[in-house]
């Protein structure tokens, strides 16, 4: 099977390169910018716990055609990319190409599917801390690693292949039986972690510890659109994300979202906050909290851009 990754950052590169280290090596890294340049010059270096390991870049390219065409390919780019990533990718893939975001937010297999309507789509999300230290070096935080694959277009034979290839490279996956559920839990964490991080320019931790009644309020209205939505959150699921939060996520751990803000860099808040907003209002459901945080936040976003 071979796969292509599109986007060398925090998740793709780590994904890229443990695969690469485990003897894998029908593998593509598809990386841009200052980081590629890096990469291209002294290989791609992984800071994990403590393995510090290095993939030399004949695996890492900015050409997507380099091994055409591809039985996988796993988009790992911001949401903001993802039009952009389709059009790039749609003259080295085959119509049985599976097709696989880890993208940050819900709803991307609808939005692929416009791209190619006839690709099988395996839907997926994924638990990890790590960004790019600097270019050419990935640091990935804390024990975290957990991938969640799912779908209901692809045969099961192939999806095992998938959860195969990917634990044996010591990437912890699961396979799902219910994807759309599993991706909507993480969403129900990231959205209101990444819109408190950024609104109030603070830890996780930090957001927990003082302001934990208002964080209830934005996950409980996370969960009220994604019931009106037919999915099944729960309560329990908002204890979890908060159990989360303050045991198992490092103190000072910050958002992705937040270090864009900070970076003065485009953010995820249209897929993170503004994504809630829409659908509260297409679906007549109260978000009035993730509202008034969206509205200062956007003002910033647009100011940063």
């Amino acid at each position: 099977m071979k796969i292509a990754i599109i986007g060398a950052g925090g998740v793709g590169g780590y994904i890229g390169a443990k695969l690469i280290k485990s003897g894998y090596l029908d593998v593509t890294i598809v990386a841009r910018g200052k980081h590629f340049e890096a990469i291209k010059q002294n290989g791609l270096t992984i800071l994990d716990e403590d393995d510090k390991f290095n993939i030399k870049s004949y695996h890492i390219t900015d050409n997507i055609t380099q091994n055409e065409p591809y039985d996988l390919v796993l988009i790992t780019t911001k949401s903001y990319d993802l039009a952009e990533v389709c059009e790039s990718i749609k003259n080295s893939i085959t119509d049985t190409t599976i097709l696989m975001t880890t993208t940050n937010g819900v709803g991307y297999k609808k939005k692929i599917k416009k791209f190619f309507p006839k690709n099988p789509i395996c839907e997926a999300c994924i638990y990890i801390l790590s960004n790019i230290a600097k270019p050419g070096i990935i640091k990935k935080y804390g024990g975290v690693f957990k991938l969640y694959i799912g779908s209901d277009e692809i045969h099961p034979n192939k999806l095992e292949k998938i959860y195969n290839i990917f634990n044996d490279a010591n990437l912890q996956t699961k396979l799902s039986k219910n994807i759309t559920l599993q991706c909507w839990r993480k969403y129900l964490f990231i959205s209101a972690f990444a819109t408190m991080t950024s609104f109030y320019d603070a830890s996780i931790g930090e957001i927990v510890k003082k302001h934990e009644n208002e964080l209830r309020k934005i996950l409980g209205e996370i969960i009220a659109l994604a019931n009106k939505k037919g999915i099944n959150l729960t309560s329990k699921n908002l204890e979890d994300s908060i159990s989360q939060a303050k045991s198992k996520i490092p103190y000072n751990a910050t958002t992705s979202m937040l270090l864009d803000f900070r970076n003065k860099h485009r953010s995820e808040i249209d897929a993170l906050t503004g994504y809630v907003c829409v659908e509260g209002d297409r679906l007549q459901v109260q978000v009035e909290n993730i509202k008034s945080l969206y509205r200062c936040l956007l003002i910033k976003d647009i100011a940063n851009n």
